[in-house]
């Protein structure tokens, strides 16, 4: 019975030992874009951290401390104090959404606050298909292709830029440029988005219509297959100039594995331009579709390749001759991107 007396009186000691810590001092800094906070205490001394948001923050240290106030520095709007019995909670608010490092020392505890790398889309690179000694698709009208993709484009080019992003072209007049070309242009670029602009063609349904988006995968259809190898055909026009790195079994299986990377983002994008298209221009949704597109290989970056409208079609080839019609489809192009961004920023905050 004396034993477990002592032992239990013990134990009671051991507790108030342990809560006894208190914070000596507690100072906020910054250098450039990272704010310390130093606690000094015993850097034995419990820390638990409880995320509230992507701007905000509870420190709770099993320590407690006589001061009342702490003058916020930097990215971070506001630290509050709340005291506890043999704890201290600080309350952290922050600007932009952050990250956080814990750092022990002799002096005590030292909180590296900085703002989290958020990435964002800033560069676009848009690709008028075609052009040159390859006009594409020819409508019964005459219309070719080349023209009207790099009309679109340039349309296009004009309200990105407008909304703040820098965009690129992979040519802007009537020039031959190889698919492994634009798709190296992008890389080197550093392109954060690329947008292949076509139009499209049925030599055995003049019928055909409407408005599909594409991202680079495995055609599961013989609609899909004839679409990839009819863009495909550029590659015609430059034999001598197919990318050495693009052109083998062993690179091709590589660069695949890279747009593996990027493939849900070019699903998403995908589907936002052609959800726009289904609001905007109100035409035949032809939906969301995946082929092996030689000009969306290899390209590590969420990429997608647009067909705008059919010029086999006699109907479409006489609303894609018209400037204003020309406009709406890069109205409709813009807003799917410009969601797409949206979206894409915001769900990358929250990881």
């Amino acid at each position: 019975m004396y034993l477990k007396l002592k032992i239990i009186l013990l134990i009671f000691i051991c507790s108030l030992a342990l809560g006894s810590y208190n914070i000596e001092s507690i100072s906020v800094s910054q250098i450039k874009d990272t704010v310390l906070m130093v606690l000094e205490v015993d850097s034995s001394v419990d820390c638990a951290w409880q995320y509230l948001s992507k701007t905000s923050l509870r420190l709770s240290v099993k320590a407690q401390t006589k001061t009342k106030t702490i003058s916020a520095r930097g990215f971070i709007k506001q630290i509050r104090i709340v005291p506890k019995t043999n704890a201290t909670d600080f309350e952290l608010t922050f600007n932009k959404p952050y990250d956080y490092k814990k750092v022990l020392s002799s002096g005590g505890i030292t909180i590296k606050f900085f703002p989290k790398n958020i990435p964002t889309i800033k560069t676009i690179i848009l690709d008028p298909g075609h052009g040159g000694i390859d006009p594409g698709a020819i409508g019964k009208r005459g219309l070719q292709e080349k023209n009207v993709n790099l009309s679109i484009a340039q349309l296009l080019k004009k309200k990105l830029e407008k909304y703040g992003l820098k965009v690129l072209m992979t040519r802007s007049d009537d020039c031959f440029v190889a698919l492994s070309e634009r798709t190296r242009f992008a890389n080197e670029k550093k392109g954060d988005l690329f947008i292949s602009i076509h139009c499209n063609a049925s030599a055995r349904n003049r019928q055909a219509c409407g408005f599909e988006t594409y991202f680079l995968s495995e055609a599961k259809t013989d609609w899909e297959r004839a679409v990839a190898a009819k863009e495909n055909q550029s590659l015609q026009f430059e034999i001598s100039n197919v990318d050495p790195l693009l052109n083998d079994d062993i690179s091709t299986i590589l660069s695949d594995l890279a747009q593996n990377e990027y493939l849900k983002e070019s699903y998403q994008l995908a589907l936002e331009i052609q959800t726009a298209a289904v609001s905007i221009l109100k035409n035949v949704d032809r939906g969301v579709k995946q082929a092996g597109f030689y000009v969306l290989r290899g390209c590590f970056m969420p990429a997608v390749l647009v067909e705008c409208g059919f010029l086999s079609n006699k109907s479409e080839e006489k609303k894609l001759q018209s400037e204003k019609y020309r406009e709406t489809i890069a109205q409709t192009i813009f807003v799917g991107i410009q969601n797409f961004i949206k979206n894409y920023e915001e769900q990358n905050a929250l990881r």
